[in-house]
């Protein structure tokens, strides 16, 4: 009897063990507290064994245990929990976790050890406060070489000491030190020094060669002016003309020095009215050069049974003018009457007639048709006062205008810019494309 009691505390004890052992695996665990990992079982250790103590407790609060006999199982959520005084739903807490969970386990607490491949980072750049200075390359040794000191006489040969050494200045007294030249200041050497004075001074060279005077030809039956007044040229002439007229500005003077000058052909316009137009005249004509009369003198009071009378007036003044030369704003070709009697008028006297460009060019065509010698500017070269670089370009399209059509011409003023550019261009290499011929030579060509 006494070993059967013993037996039954052994059993009561073990199976004791067992409960509270179960119990355990179905409570939650404490927060930071992690659970060792399920192992197997066997099957008679799967077997459920209820406590006494445990059958007395209702059937929800057995659940959890019951749910373990088939395994691990979730268990759903528990209900929100509702305030009984404002109704509302609080939030849950805490979740409890199923046996064996391993949601939200924290990680094995291990000492931390770096990586070995891992190097320890470098160290960060010195900041930089201040640039290196740049060291100049070491420049070239620039001073002039020693020179001789000059001394203010020469010895002759005969007397030149023999001694190598040099001449000291005497010592005595009663002479003055020979005067010394400053060594910073050295007197160039092997150089002739030539000397000027005011006889020595010439004046500035001449701008040309004035050309030879027209000399008018002997009066024929039917001789026309233009012909008669024509300033020479070689017939024989095969490049395209180019020929240049200069209206004379007397608010621009340059001298008629100066005007006279030029090394080619140019025609003089003059406006007949002015006081001084018979002697300018005079002066161009007798330095070679055509000569003009001004389109000036048809005035907006100048009807056409006015042209005849104020054309007479102005070739009395200008008696060795080649034609007339109308005006910028066209005071002849502009109005259809004063351009009938200009050309009736010129075809009884022989003088041609040269108009701006304008729309057909009436007069060019009104006057060949009457047999006059006409013909229309290529350009104004000055029109707003340009340079004498943008004239000499001016000249240049004229140039090659005259190589495709023969001959043109061009007009200017006597401004100093286009005086200026006439010389620079015809000296340089590019008129000699075209021959520049007087205004007489392109009218009757």
């Amino acid at each position: 009897m006494g070993r059967g009691l013993i037996s039954g505390v052994i059993w009561g004890a073990l199976l004791s063990l067992v409960a509270v052992a179960l119990l355990s695996l179905g409570m939650p665990l404490p927060d930071g507290v992690s659970r060792p990992a399920p192992t197997a079982v066997s099957s008679a250790e799967q077997e459920p064994v209820i406590a006494p103590e445990a059958a007395e407790q209702s059937p929800a609060a057995t659940a959890p245990e019951t749910a373990t006999a088939s395994g691990p199982q979730l268990q759903p959520p528990a209900a929100p929990q509702e305030s009984a005084a404002s109704g509302t739903t609080a939030p849950i807490s805490e979740i409890v976790l199923p046996a064996g969970s391993e949601f939200n386990r924290p990680a094995d607490e291990t000492a931390p050890v770096l990586p070995g491949l891992d190097s320890a980072p470098a160290g960060a750049p010195a900041a930089v406060t201040a640039l290196p200075q740049p060291t100049a390359p070491p420049l070239p040794d620039t001073q002039p070489a020693p020179q001789p000191q000059a001394v203010a006489s020469v010895e002759s040969p005969a007397a030149a000491p023999t001694s190598p050494e040099p001449v000291a200045a005497p010592s005595s007294a009663g002479s003055s030190p020979l005067p010394q030249v400053a060594a910073e200041e050295p007197a160039a050497l092997g150089l002739p020094q030539i000397e000027t004075g005011p006889e020595a001074e010439t004046e500035t060279a001449p701008l040309g060669r004035p050309l030879q005077p027209i000399e008018p030809a002997e009066q024929t039956g039917d001789m026309r002016a233009i012909d008669r007044f024509a300033a020479p040229f070689d017939a024989a002439e095969t490049r395209p003309l180019m020929a240049v007229i200069l209206i004379d500005d007397p608010s621009f003077p340059l001298g008629r020095d100066a005007l006279t000058r030029f090394e080619f052909p140019v025609a003089f316009a003059i406006d007949p009215r002015r006081p001084d137009a018979a002697e300018a005249a005079a002066a161009y004509r007798a330095a070679g050069f055509e000569v003009l009369l001004s389109g000036a003198v048809f005035t907006e009071d100048v009807t056409g049974a006015d042209v005849s009378a104020v054309l007479a007036r102005g070739f009395a003044t200008l008696p060795e003018a080649v034609g007339v030369l109308d005006t910028a704003g066209e005071a002849i070709q502009g109005r259809r009457e004063v351009l009938e009697a200009v050309v009736e008028t010129l075809a009884e006297s022989g003088h041609g007639l040269v108009a701006f460009p304008r729309g057909l060019n009436v007069a060019e065509q009104t006057a060949t048709r009457a047999t006059v010698p006409a013909a229309t500017l290529f350009r104004e070269i000055d029109s707003e006062q340009e340079r004498a670089t943008v004239i000499t370009r001016y000249l240049d399209r004229a140039a090659f205008a005259a190589g495709q059509e023969g001959a043109v011409i061009v007009v200017g003023h006597t401004y100093s810019d286009t005086v200026t550019a006439l010389f620079s261009w015809a000296l340089g290499n590019r008129s000699e494309a075209v021959a520049l011929a007087p205004l007489s030579a392109v009218l009757t060509r």
